[in-house]
C-alpha cells in the first residue's frame, strides 16, 4: 500500500491538483509553497544507480551505495518531484539521505502568482522533501526489488 506524505497537519486534498492547477505551455504546473503542503504525494518508484566507479586498488575501498526515488501526486495534471539519496551511516545505522538538487515538474510562485525562478523553486523543494519521511518507504521499496540479488 503506497503511503502518502504532507508535512503540515493541513488536510490533504488531491482534487486540489484536479480543481485548481494545469500545465502551462512551458511544462511547469504553477502552485505556491502553501499549496504545496496541501498536496498528497504518493511514491512511485525507486531503485539503485548501477553506474558504479571502477576501482583499480588492491585494497579494500570505500563505497556508497546510490539511488533515485519518484513522488507524484493521484490527480490531474500529475505533479511530479524526484530526487537522488545516498546511503550513509549515522548513529551506528544506514539512513538515505536526498543528495542534489530535485526533479520536478513544479514551478512555484509567491503570493502575487509571480514565479519565484528556477533557483527559488529548487530550494523551497529541497526543503520540502527534506521534511518529508521518505526513507522508510523508499528503503523497503529498494529492499524487495532487489532481493534476487542477495
Amino acid at each position: 500500500m503506497t503511503q502518502q506524505y504532507v508535512p503540515s497537519k493541513a488536510p490533504r486534498d488531491s482534487s486540489l491538483v484536479d480543481n485548481f492547477f494545469s500545465v502551462s505551455e512551458d511544462g511547469y504546473v504553477r502552485l505556491s509553497p502553501d499549496e504545496l503542503l496541501h498536496i498528497s504525494l504518493g511514491h512511485f518508484m525507486s531503485g539503485l544507480d548501477e553506474d558504479m566507479p571502477v576501482s583499480f586498488s588492491r585494497a579494500a575501498v570505500a563505497t556508497e551505495i546510490t539511488g533515485y526515488t519518484e513522488w507524484l501526486t493521484a490527480g490531474t495534471p500529475a505533479i511530479t518531484i524526484g530526487w537522488d539519496w545516498q546511503m550513509v551511516v549515522s548513529g551506528g545505522q544506514i539512513i538515505l539521505q536526498r543528495v542534489g538538487e530535485p526533479r520536478s515538474n513544479l514551478m512555484l510562485q509567491d503570493s502575487d502568482r509571480q514565479d519565484v525562478g528556477p533557483v527559488r523553486t529548487v530550494i523551497l523543494l529541497e526543503e520540502y522533501i527534506d521534511s518529508l519521511t521518505w526513507q522508510w518507504q523508499v528503503q523497503q521499496y529498494i529492499n524487495n526489488s532487489y532481493s534476487h540479488a542477495f
